[in-house]
């Protein structure tokens, strides 16, 4: 097999096992690819905030492209190398044209390292609890649009995300890109800035290392990882994938993560 020049892989569903961790596999793969000086980037739907489970993996190149590429992100000085944000004119009208068609949907603003939701919005935890903690906040819709936020996120209790990505896309066109990684009856999407996607920030960081497409590995498992895997010269598609991800036709499908397949495969490639 060829080996790739930069190994890109998402986080959830892909490298992190199903309990959310790095495996002892996963840990040693990214060792021996540091060792060998083939660079690894994670890219990761992901907020900032949301990376601490990468703290401790010895990383030649400590950048991660986060929420779905709309922020290249230095973990280990824990800072914004560059992002690109939504302009709030574009954020009000998609939230006005979704609530237009869709009253029962709710919406959130992810920041980076704070994320602000309305009234209908359901969180991992209880809303006051929420609230009593730095990085949660809450208010009107065009209040929050107005500070700086790189994901606009809407919620649907009735839709699965595949339907309700459907109607939004008809709904608000290309104004901001529409994307999930969600299963299930909760219907979630992240919407980026027009043009946002992994692979674009994925094709910038490549060519900062002077690497081509073709010279890319790259592993996913959800619609948000589609792009990526379309630009990507050699791209890796995991077991328990999300259906739209199998009608790649140069994809090739490996274990899961909970077999540690991405490890398994950097590990031949070292």
């Amino acid at each position: 097999m060829i080996r790739p020049r930069l190994i890109a892989t998402d986080l959830d569903g892909t490298f992190l096992s199903p309990d959310g961790t790095v495996s002892d596999e996963n840990k040693q793969a990214v060792a021996a690819a540091a060792a060998a000086g083939l660079p690894l980037v994670f890219v990761t739907g992901r907020p900032p905030r949301w990376l601490g489970v990468l703290s401790d993996l010895p990383l030649a190149h400590p950048t991660v492209i986060a929420s779905n590429g709309a922020m290249l992100w230095d973990i280990e000085e824990n800072r914004a190398l560059w992002s690109k944000t939504i302009p709030s004119t574009l954020a009000v009208a998609a939230v006005h044209a979704i609530r237009a068609e869709l009253p029962e949907a709710s919406f959130g603003f992810e920041q980076g390292m704070r994320f602000g939701f309305d009234a209908k919005y359901r969180l991992g935890l209880q809303r006051d609890e929420a609230l009593a903690r730095p990085e949660f906040f809450t208010g009107d819709i065009e209040d929050m649009a107005r500070e700086p936020f790189v994901k606009l996120l809407v919620q649907h209790d009735c839709l699965s995300s595949d339907d309700l990505a459907h109607q939004v896309s008809e709904l608000i066109g290309d104004s901001l890109t529409v994307t999930h990684s969600t299963w299930g009856n909760l219907g979630l999407l992240e919407l980026s800035a027009p043009g946002v996607t992994k692979a674009t920030t994925l094709a910038r960081y490549a060519e900062s290392l002077g690497v081509a497409a073709n010279e890319v590995a790259a592993f996913g498992d959800m619609p948000n990882d589609l792009s990526m895997l379309s630009w990507a010269g050699m791209p890796f598609v995991m077991a328990e994938s999300h259906p739209v991800l199998f009608d790649l036709p140069k994809a090739r499908r490996i274990g899961s993560n909970a077999e540690s397949a991405v490890g398994r495969m950097i590990q031949e490639w070292v």
